[in-house]
């Protein structure tokens, strides 16, 4: 377990050494970020350090494959540091896992970069102080052998006996390194050229990389052997420059096609430095074959070309974070969602998306509370609603999953989030519900203008917009006013309410005028809005902040009664819908008068008619009293009268019961029709009825020359008004017996069955003409054909059959016979079974 020896680190002589160190190792003819990246190759390590050490904090004068935060030449704070451990120790340290160590578990290199091994040989000066230390790191817990700390030393014998002063010149350290030793343990392929481009070193790596041996290539120019025909001469030219490079940043790292000996490319890594001894500078070059790393970043530019052409091809917007937040993946939808271009870069998408989220209550959204970030958290979320608002564009509401992205070792690597626009199906409910709120308060109050806030209120809600007015046409001035509004604009745009709205000026008043619904996306582009006498209202809605209007006109009976006038304070663009539920608003409101009107006119001429009918009724029936007993005086006066005399008394007595009759029927069809005229439920035996009904017809029908049938049970019990049946059923066979020429059939028919009774009238007839069946049961209505006969009638024993059947809850239906003639069916209720 290494431990930290502050007394050691505090030292002063060790201090000032140290601080002397920091300054001569950058200088050193061989760059300390070779010796960093040799050790690491040597080790098999990603990472090497060649660090000095002071009491608080510590430089890293070489460094390889280290976080970009370290390799910016500034002091590292000494909590980063296992230096300190070497120093303090003075002798080689190593450590295979620091999870495991209960003192190192928490070190900041492995909580914050999970470095998981270390190990070092500590750096000396000329008077053997202890000033820094060369190591080895590695992310993964790993077991350091002997041989390679032994490597450590000898590479660390070429930075040992720093002089008290002055500048490291010592070409000879090299005597003491096994440099073949070295080269030969790295895995990579080495090469080492001279200034002249020849090659001088080639270690075993590089005669498997390459296929040729050491001695194959001993001499002759690397260009030629290695190089593409075509980078010979930049190769060349570079030389120069490369030998001539010192210090920590010199040399060069690029990726590089070089040739095997049997003429085929190979992708490499090359890493080339200059190395100073004692026969010159040499170029000192690592390769490593990139041949399945291409293959593998070329499989994978394919599959996230495919995974990019895919998302693309989604409507629904898709986006991917990695395990540390990084926005790794948008779609064009998400792009577009957030108003940005398609190819617009990552960046800019994480810059803008969290001021755009809202909750459904048009409340913000915390970034850390977007399902994409609780996903991050390890939490699977379905169908949460938002709310994206981009300025200038209308919101949209987006249902959202979003889950974590778990790996085959059941890590987390990120999260995904994708979701669907809604909008459109949250709108329909919202109108759905604004249709419904507008029949409801139509409904509660039976009157537009006492519905006109609650109307102007729903639709303010579900359109979402601020500012929504309802006026109604005045038939007496021919002008429109304000019957009701709805506004969330405050008290300052009351006097907006004030403006004259005339027909054909305005969006108003020119969908008033057009009976076309009007929609404006921009109020302040418009030719309705810019004539001097609607400039101040304009200017008054865009101080307001109103953008989008849209006028609906309420028509009824094919004229406008009244406009919906609506006004929005964003850009809206879905014409089509909004022209929808504004025109089925009005729709509904014009029909909702249209009905009420022809309720009030129904209600009107229904009054008028009974009113006429009661009049006609009772002062008709006091005269004609007076007429019918004075006539009978004198038919009955024993003074002697000539025959014409008593013809004419005759008639006018006629005349006077026909009269008596029509004003008696009137009378019972206004009672019974306005239910003042009820009918007496009792027991009766219809087949009785009906036999009294056939006995008083047989008269007129032998006059007619009509042959009266029946078909009637023994006994048909039931319940019933007696009177009113009798009446039914006199009327029924007066005018089959009356409408049937001579030799004519008439049959009554009476049938019944558990559930009803059926009083049946077949007649041969005239019939009734195609067209006039469902007038026929109407007052004083008569079929033409009937009109045209000499037969007299006044129209009213079918209104009364209808009203008597009604009366006891029945029906009556009217069916012509193909031979000619008409069949009357009149159905009750039965209540009781026949005896």
């Amino acid at each position: 377990m290494p431990k930290v020896d502050t007394s050691i680190l505090e030292q002063p002589q060790r201090l000032a050494a140290a601080r002397r160190a920091r300054r001569l190792l950058p200088g050193l003819a061989m760059p300390l970020d070779a010796i960093a990246r040799l050790a690491a190759r040597v080790t098999g390590a990603p990472m090497a350090i060649v660090a000095v050490t002071d009491v608080v904090e510590e430089h890293f004068v070489g460094s390889f494959g280290l976080p970009q935060v370290f390799t910016t030449g500034e002091p590292v704070p000494v909590a980063y540091s296992v230096c300190k451990y070497i120093v303090s120790a003075d002798h080689p340290v190593s450590v295979d896992d620091m999870s495991a160590d209960p003192d190192l578990r928490s070190h900041a290199l492995a909580m914050e970069y999970d470095a998981r091994a270390f190990a070092g040989v500590p750096l000396r000066d000329a008077a053997d102080r202890t000033v820094g230390s060369l190591l080895v790191v590695d992310v993964v817990p790993r077991a350091w052998t002997g041989e390679q700390l032994e490597l450590l030393v000898e590479i660390s014998t070429l930075l040992a006996g720093l002089p008290p002063d002055g500048v490291y010149t010592n070409a000879d350290a090299m005597a003491g390194l096994d440099a073949a030793a070295v080269l030969d343990g790295v895995q990579e392929a080495f090469v080492a050229i001279d200034v002249d481009g020849r090659v001088r070193g080639w270690n075993p790596a590089a005669q498997r990389l390459l296929g040729w041996s050491a001695t194959e290539v001993n001499g002759r120019r690397a260009a030629e052997l290695l190089l593409r025909d075509a980078d010979h001469d930049s190769f060349h030219r570079s030389l120069p420059d490369l030998i001539a490079s010192t210090g920590p940043q010199s040399g060069w790292t690029g990726r590089i096609p070089i040739r095997h000996r049997d003429g085929h490319q190979i992708p490499a890594r090359a890493v080339a430095s200059t190395l100073r001894g004692r026969y010159g500078p040499l170029i000192g070059v690592f390769l490593t074959d990139l041949t399945r790393q291409s293959h593998a970043e070329r499989d994978a530019g394919r599959q996230r070309g495919f995974l990019t052409a895919l998302l693309d091809s989604l409507t629904a917007p898709v986006a991917a974070m990695d395990s540390h937040g990084r926005l790794q993946v948008a779609n064009r939808a998400m792009r577009r969602l957030h108003g940005l271009p398609e190819n617009a870069p990552l960046a800019a998408l994480l810059a803008v998306a969290p001021g755009h989220l809202f909750r459904p209550d048009g409340t913000s959204l915390p970034w850390e509370q977007a399902p994409l970030m609780r996903a991050l958290d390890g939490e699977h979320v379905r169908d949460h609603e938002i709310l994206i608002a981009v300025p200038g564009e209308p919101v949209r509401t987006m249902l959202t999953n979003a889950q974590p992205i778990i790996t085959a070792d059941d890590t987390q690597a990120g999260a995904v989030s994708a979701c669907r626009d809604i909008t459109e199906r949250r709108r329909v409910e919202r109108f759905r519900d604004c249709q419904l709120a507008v029949a409801t308060a139509l409904a509660y109050t039976g009157d537009v203008d006492s519905s006109a806030d609650d109307i102007t209120r729903a639709v303010a809600v579900a359109l979402g917009w601020p500012h929504i007015e309802l006026w109604l046409h005045d038939e007496l001035t021919d002008a429109v006013r304000l019957a009701g509004h709805h506004s969330t604009l405050g008290a300052a745009f009351g006097e907006f309410l004030s403006r004259p709205v005339d027909k054909g000026v305005g969006v108003s008043g020119t969908a008033w005028a057009t009976a076309q619904p009007l929609w404006i996306p921009n109020m302040a582009d418009t030719p309705y809005l810019n004539g001097a006498a609607t400039a101040p209202w304009v200017r008054m809605c865009a101080e307001a902040g109103l953008h989008t209007m849209m006028a609906a006109p309420i028509s009824a009976d094919g004229h406008v009664v009244g406009v919906l006038t609506c006004f929005a304070a964003s850009p809206e663009h879905d014409r089509t819908s909004l022209t929808t539920l504004l025109a089925g608003i009005g729709e509904q409101l014009g029909q909702f008068l249209a009905s009420r009107r022809s309720a009030q006119l129904a209600q009107e001429v229904t009054r008028g008619k009974d009113d006429f009918l009661s009049l006609v009724g009772h002062e008709m029936r006091t005269p004609l009293t007076v007429i019918s007993s004075y006539i009978d005086m004198l038919l009955t006066d024993d003074e002697p009268h000539t025959d014409d005399t008593r013809r004419l008394h005759e008639a006018i007595a006629r005349a006077t019961d026909t009269l008596r009759a029509i004003v008696d029927d009137l009378l019972d069809l206004a009672g019974l029709e306005s239910g003042h005229l009820s009918v007496s439920l009792r027991q009766i035996d219809l087949s009785v009825i009906a036999g009294q009904a056939l006995h008083r017809v047989q008269a007129p029908a032998d006059a007619n020359g009509v042959t009266v049938t029946a078909d009637l049970p023994e006994r048909l019990v039931t319940t019933g008004d007696p009177q009113r049946l009798r009446q039914l059923m006199d009327n029924l066979l007066s005018n089959a017996v009356k409408y049937s020429p001579d030799g004519g059939n008439t049959t009554l028919t009476l049938t019944y069955d558990e559930h009803a009774v059926a009083i049946t009238i077949t007649d041969t007839g005239i019939g009734v003409p195609p067209g006039e069946h469902p007038h026929l049961f109407d007052r004083f209505y008569r079929a033409s054909n009937a009109r045209h006969s000499a037969v007299a009638g006044n129209g009213l024993g079918l209104s009364i059959v209808r009203a008597i059947a009604e009366a006891h809850h029945g029906t009556v239906t009217l069916d012509d016979i193909p031979d000619g003639g008409t069949s009357i069916i009149v159905r009750l209720p039965h209540t009781s079974a026949a005896a």
